[in-house]
């Protein structure tokens, strides 16, 4: 009987003690790594918005980003619906409200309504608030309050858009001084810590 009980033995090795993985710590994000993961999609859309607005993009840009804005709010606002019948109302909802929007762009810009003619700094700044508001209300729609925000926020953005669009040399020159005098503290800087 010990013979058994020694080829038991001598068939496993002794291994040395390997920690289960429930005994080591749970590696966590920061907490600000974790809130900017969730607030994300917002502030793509913010960057979105904005730059499309600053940069004078063509109106495909407004037109391939207003699903993916729907896209976010059916998304981000799936969490606070919890029947089936809710979530399905979310989703109508949303691309109601996206088509109309889309809808919206058409007949802004359509060759059918040609009497309004925008001089080119307006174009970007009517899709921005056309897109502000929508952003809003389906915001309101999906219970989102950061979409909300992001939709407030495009909305007061039109005014400062314009003002940039109209003071780009200010806005240069402001920005060259401003270089100019970071150099200038950061060399003083230097020299007091290395005399």
């Amino acid at each position: 009987m010990s013979d058994s009980l020694m080829q038991t033995q001598a068939a496993t090795p002794a291994e040395p003690y390997v920690a289960a993985a429930a005994d080591k710590p749970a590696v966590r994000r920061s907490a600000l790594r974790r809130s900017i993961a969730y607030e994300f999609p917002y502030i793509l859309m913010l960057i979105l918005g904005l730059g499309g607005a600053i940069l004078h993009l063509p109106i495909l840009y407004w037109l391939a980003l207003t699903p993916f804005f729907g896209l976010v709010c059916i998304v981000a606002g799936w969490r606070n619906f919890a029947t089936a019948g809710s979530r399905m109302h979310l989703i109508w909802s949303q691309i109601l409200i996206w088509c109309a929007l889309l809808v919206a762009i058409y007949v802004l810009y359509s060759s059918g309504v040609q009497g309004l003619t925008f001089n080119p700094n307006a174009n970007p700044l009517a899709l921005v608030t056309l897109l502000a508001l929508g952003t809003f209300v389906a915001g309101v729609q999906a219970r989102l309050w950061q979409t909300c925000a992001v939709g407030i926020v495009l909305f007061l953005a039109v005014p400062g858009i314009g003002w940039i669009n109209q003071s780009l040399i200010f806005l240069v020159g402001v920005s060259a001084v401003v270089i100019i005098l970071g150099g200038l503290a950061w060399a003083v800087a230097e020299r007091r810590t290395n005399a």
